[in-house]
C-alpha cells in the first residue's frame, strides 16, 4: 500500500464482530476478518476501498 493507509475503524462500514477470532468486519463488503478489511480488499483486488465513508 502506498503512503494513506486507510483506516477502516473510523469508516462508516466498519463494525466489531462477536468473534474474538475475526474481529473486525465490513458491512459493505461482508468481510469478517483478523485484519483491516481495507487490508485485504487491497490484497484481492490491487486497489485501495473506494467506499471509505468517515
Amino acid at each position: 500500500m502506498d503512503n494513506q493507509r486507510i483506516y477502516c475503524k473510523k469508516c462508516k462500514h466498519y463494525y466489531i464482530t462477536w468473534n474474538n477470532k475475526f474481529p473486525n468486519g465490513c458491512k459493505l463488503y461482508g468481510i469478517k476478518s483478523n485484519q483491516l478489511p481495507s487490508i485485504l480488499v487491497y490484497r484481492s483486488t490491487g486497489k485501495k476501498c473506494e467506499y471509505f465513508t468517515g
